[in-house]
């Protein structure tokens, strides 16, 4: 009877023993894991953040141009061919 005692004991003592192990362990590597996941997404916001920053920048230059007028003369010009008052167009055939 005694061995048959010790080993339930033993037995008993590992599966303590795992169980203070495991759930700790359990925890921690699932708050590592949403760390982890968090940093990864950060990074990925951060470079979004870059795209855009750099895409509006691109687009109050173009607002800018517009204010000035720039940019439409020269499509008028390009597109439309139009011309200022006092400017003479000279058509040249291939």
């Amino acid at each position: 009877m005694k061995k048959s005692r010790k080993r339930t004991s033993r037995k008993k003592q590992w599966i303590v023993f795992l169980l203070i192990v495991a759930i700790p362990l359990f925890y921690f590597s699932r708050r590592a894991y949403t760390l982890i996941a968090a940093v990864r997404e950060e990074k990925s916001l951060k470079k979004e953040i870059l795209i855009l920053k750099a895409k509006n920048e691109v687009l109050r230059n173009r607002i800018s141009e517009y204010n000035r007028g720039n940019l439409l003369e020269a499509k008028a010009r390009d597109e439309l061919g139009m011309i200022k008052k006092g400017e003479k167009v000279y058509l040249i055939r291939e």
